[in-house]
């Protein structure tokens, strides 16, 4: 067993997810056309997971609404239009190493984990300590007391999500010089937003609030 962050995975994560793999075990020549409706559900999933969601938590006002708002349509555009960029021409054969990623991924609904399928990957030791001291503190009433800590490891929580599951199948494809450097901005300002929801949310919240905010994430990390 491992400690493993897990999103878990809507119907329709898990179809897309599903008709990806089937394609390419078939090898159908629309499988890349199905791997980019896959990461769109992915992106979307993993949007309101770290801003909409949070953002629903808070009392913010009517100009911190707007930059959110912004944040996810920018984030879901840019996603939706890199990904179709870098993997429309793809190969079955080139997709060999991201179909491993994704089936490495794709913890398919069982026994081991409630009926439910999730998206998971591994994460060191250190990462699922820290997590779980910000969850506890906060459980207990006393997440004010370092909110510090629990900024910090929700940062590192998006950050691992991004490079565990969205970038590195971007690395085992050939990408030219414009999509790279397109790719690059993208996924730093992903990053910057994302810590910016988390930063404006997390730094006024009292005990009570964090209680509930981190108790909405504590069941990512989980063992597989």
């Amino acid at each position: 067993m491992q400690n493993v962050v897990a999103i878990p995975a809507n119907p329709a994560l898990v179809n897309s997810t599903e008709d990806f793999l089937h394609a390419i075990e078939h090898d159908h020549k629309d499988s890349a056309e199905k791997f980019i409706h896959m990461v769109d559900f992915l992106t979307d999933r993993v949007i309101s997971l770290f801003l909409v969601e949070p953002a629903n938590m808070a009392n913010l006002s009517g100009g911190q609404k707007k930059v959110i708002d912004f944040a996810v349509s920018t984030a879901g555009k840019a996603s939706s239009m890199l990904t179709r960029q870098i993997f429309k021409k793809v190969s079955n054969k080139e997709f060999a190493p991201v179909v491993a990623n994704v089936k490495d991924m794709y913890w398919q609904a069982g026994d081991d984990n409630g009926n439910h399928a999730y998206i998971a990957f591994p994460v060191e030791d250190s990462f699922a300590t820290d997590f779980r001291k910000a969850c506890d503190l906060c459980a207990e009433g006393r997440g004010a007391e370092d909110v510090a800590l629990v900024t910090r490891v929700m940062g590192e929580l998006a950050d691992k999500i991004i490079d565990e599951v969205f970038v590195v199948n971007t690395k085992h494809v050939k990408i030219g010089f414009v999509t790279q450097k397109a790719l690059n901005v993208g996924v730093d300002g992903s990053r910057k937003a994302v810590h910016s929801v988390n930063n404006k949310v997390l730094r006024d919240l009292g005990n009570a609030e964090l209680k509930n905010y981190m108790g909405h994430y504590a069941s990512l990390l989980m063992q597989r």
